[in-house]
């Protein structure tokens, strides 16, 4: 009876109230609705602690023998029903429903669209150095890339080579060897793309250039681990040239892994590539073009084949043994002339693993083939790290298929290295699935100077050999009947690493470099078939700064 006559007051209350809280705004109404609820509340609480006290004092009184009769049972009056309201009223509270109604989707709505604003707000970050903006949801990234490499050193030649036509005064000094500028990142999840421009002299000379396209590609990753990449970027064409430029444990690639490079890969390369990321199998398969900025041939460009196998067979913790099978087909070397069956002709060459000569002088130099048909190449690389230390080796084989030559095979040639690191504080090189390749070390501490720690530090070595003679006969004698005389160059390196962090990066360098070639000498007395081969020392010094 109390809970009707609670009900009916807190109506007849509702019903008072419905004039001014119509009147009132859309925060008022809802104060008011929370005020009535309490008060209906409270008074439950007290009905159901009178009755729970009414219980209370009948046990205790049947406790002391005091009989205490049921209550008569009283019939529940039937409760008239409520006169019908005015129809001002029923207006007025249909409106207030209505205004009610409008509160609640506002407030819904509202709450969509901080949720929505939310999704779509961009992200920054800051991840290994380099500046990040991404979409809340991650599918969309830019992210900011710069390479900045600047190079000092310095070529110990004797008198004896300023009498030889090959590298009579290799020019020291120092330049940018790369000064990289770029931009990626991933549209609608699927998609990635690279952007990167170079102002630094690259690898063709010891001069910076105007800015040229390092890379510029799209890739497609929606089949991963397969992706598929269009544009112009270096394929993977050894496990050597699969570091990245800012990784490598000297300042330079070996000289027959970087002559395999820049065969059908190497920088800027326009190309068409699928590869396969595992991070124990790792495979690519690439139609190759020309270089974006190279204009050796005006008419048609050459097309190529480069593809590589990569296998780790032991990957843990400790260990990690890679083996990396590549080969490189150059199927049909650019034309030299628009005129049909248009000489077509190759050149392989490579300097003496330090780029700061300002006329990019190559020791080893085949000079130019004619009438080529094919250029190939294959090698096998095999490395194991171990902890903090680190073991490389490869053999890469070359040849040249020259048309209209009957009395000779076809032109061959090799080259080999072997290398090793060691990390002196205990870092260990990471691994690259997406590269196939070995990464720097992360120092644990970086450097600092108000007492922290030193960074990383590591130990360097190499030594490399690259044969482009082909039956060269002797010093002295004449040139065989298809023979070719490009030298043969053999290059001792150590170097020291050091990481204050994983933005920055100083190498310190020496070689000891050893040429031969037999060649005519380019001052008086002029000598055929002479002895053009030196031996010196270079020292040279980087400063690098990647993210």
């Amino acid at each position: 009876m109390r809970r009707i006559l609670l009900m009916s007051a807190a109506a007849a209350m509702m019903a008072a109230a419905a004039p001014s809280a119509f009147a009132a705004d859309d925060s008022a109404v809802m104060k008011r609705l929370d005020q009535m609820q309490k008060m209906i509340d409270a008074q439950q609480k007290q009905i159901e602690s009178q009755k729970q006290e009414i219980g209370g004092l009948n046990r205790a009184l049947g406790r002391k023998g005091i009989t205490v009769p049921a209550p008569e049972p009283v019939a529940t009056p039937v409760p008239a029903a409520p006169p019908a309201p005015s129809p001002m009223i029923e207006t007025r509270l249909q409106q207030q429903d209505q205004k009610i109604d409008d509160v609640v989707a506002k407030f819904a709505a509202e709450q969509d669209a901080r949720r929505f604003a939310t999704q779509e707000q961009a992200v920054p970050s800051v991840a290994n150095g380099r500046l990040q903006i991404a979409s809340a949801d991650g599918r969309f990234t830019a992210a900011l890339r710069a390479t900045v490499q600047y190079d000092m050193g310095y070529y110990m030649q004797g008198n004896h080579a300023r009498t030889l036509a090959t590298g009579p005064d290799l020019s020291s000094g120092n330049n940018f060897r790369r000064a990289q500028l770029g931009l990626q990142g991933k549209v609608f999840g699927d998609w990635s793309y690279y952007v990167n421009i170079d102002y630094g002299s690259g690898g063709s000379t010891g001069t910076e250039t105007p800015g040229h396209v390092q890379q510029a590609y799209i890739e497609y990753d929606g089949l991963a681990p397969f992706v598929f990449r269009v544009g112009a970027h270096p394929p993977s064409v050894g496990l050597d040239d699969s570091y990245a430029s800012t990784d490598q444990l000297l300042l330079e690639r070996s000289a027959p892994g970087d002559l395999t490079r820049n065969m059908a890969g190497g920088d800027g390369r326009d190309s068409l590539e699928l590869v396969y990321q595992g991070d124990s199998l790792y495979g690519s398969f690439a139609y190759t073009g020309d270089k974006v900025q190279e204009t050796t041939f005006l008419f048609d460009e050459q097309q190529a084949i480069v593809a590589r196998v990569n296998y780790s067979p032991v990957a843990n913790a400790d260990w990690r043994w890679v083996v990396s099978l590549a080969g490189t087909d150059v199927f049909r070397p650019g034309d030299s002339t628009s005129a049909l069956n248009s000489p077509r002709t190759f050149t392989l060459s490579n300097p003496p693993e330090l780029n700061v000569d300002d006329n990019s002088t190559k020791l080893v130099n085949s000079g130019t083939i004619a009438n080529v048909t094919d250029a190939w190449a294959w090698n096998l690389e095999s490395a194991v790290t171990y902890d903090n230390f680190l073991t490389q080796a490869g053999y890469f084989k070359y040849g040249v298929d020259q048309r209209g030559i009957t009395t000779l095979r076809g032109l061959g040639f090799n080259g080999w290295y072997a290398e090793a690191s060691w990390v002196l504080t205990g870092e260990s090189r990471g691994w690259s699935a997406a590269n196939a390749s070995f990464t720097n070390p992360k120092p644990r501490v970086n450097f600092s100077a108000d007492g922290g720690g030193w960074g990383a530090w590591e130990l360097a070595g190499r030594f490399s050999t690259l044969d482009l003679n082909d039956n060269q006969g002797v010093i002295g004698g004449a040139l065989p009947a298809g023979g070719l005389r490009g030298g043969e160059q053999r290059i001792g390196t150590l170097g020291i690493n050091w990481y204050p962090n994983q933005v920055l990066k100083f190498t310190l360098q020496a070689q000891n470099v050893q040429a031969s070639k037999i060649g005519t000498t380019a001052v008086a007395p002029i000598t055929a078939n002479a002895n053009l081969g030196q031996n010196f020392n270079t020292i040279a010094f980087r400063s690098q700064l990647a993210f």
